[in-house]
């Protein structure tokens, strides 16, 4: 019984092995497309009265590390979801949403956002992908990845955070998906961005290689 149980999980390992292998021989036959991927300042609820700032568990501007959403909806512009987190902000709303144009960052990275649930809220700044419909072209959606992970790119630089690191099963990481945060950390049962990635045929280990793309380009500079 032993060796059986024992040759069940050398199976598994080496089934784990092959299938990051193929995921990361996958995302490096993707070519991401050329673009000068820019961050706007967009503050929206500053003329809300009341708009809470409330610190990070280890205080004001002390982020451990980035949530990594889509908007898990196809039906919104970048502009219109900005309108739609002024208008509901009492339920959620992120720091950043990123599209194949620009990040445009709405709410200060200081304070925490309400993301992904209370456990990840006191800990992560959260940023949204703004998820295209069938139909848009590969390039236009690759372009949104850009402006993505430059932007989580530049916050892991703003914050000292260090290098792009996506949080594995003992929660070391400061770089997460909203769907980690619900196996992981729990407070939340959302599964993005997996529910929109793979429709694209772009896997979590492309993302992360953009990331550090970005990372890198921003110590050289």
């Amino acid at each position: 019984m032993k060796k059986i149980i024992k040759l069940t999980l050398i199976i598994c390992l080496v089934a784990v092995i092959v299938g990051i292998k193929q995921e990361d021989a996958f995302a490096s036959s993707i070519k991401p497309p050329v673009i000068e991927p820019t961050i706007e300042k967009r503050p929206a609820f500053e003329n809300i009265p009341n708009f809470p700032k409330l610190p990070y568990r280890n205080g004001i501007g002390k982020p451990e590390g980035i949530v990594l959403h889509s908007t898990g909806d196809t039906s919104k512009s970048l502009d219109e979801w900005i309108q739609y987190e002024q208008e509901t902000w009492e339920n959620a709303f992120v720091h950043a949403f990123a599209d194949a144009d620009h990040t445009v960052e709405i709410a200060s990275t200081d304070y925490l956002g309400w993301g992904a649930g209370a456990i990840a809220n006191k800990r992560f700044i959260h940023v949204e992908l703004v998820e295209y419909p069938d139909g848009t072209s590969k390039e236009t959606v690759l372009k949104s990845i850009e402006q993505y992970a430059n932007y989580v790119a530049h916050m892991l630089h703003q914050y000292n955070l260090g290098t792009p690191d996506l949080m594995d099963d003992n929660g070391l990481g400061n770089i997460i998906t909203h769907r980690g945060v619900s196996e992981l950390l729990g407070g939340t049962t959302h599964t993005d961005p997996f529910n929109y990635l793979p429709k694209w045929d772009i896997p979590i280990s492309y993302v992360v290689d953009r990331i550090q793309y970005y990372y890198n380009k921003e110590l050289i500079n």
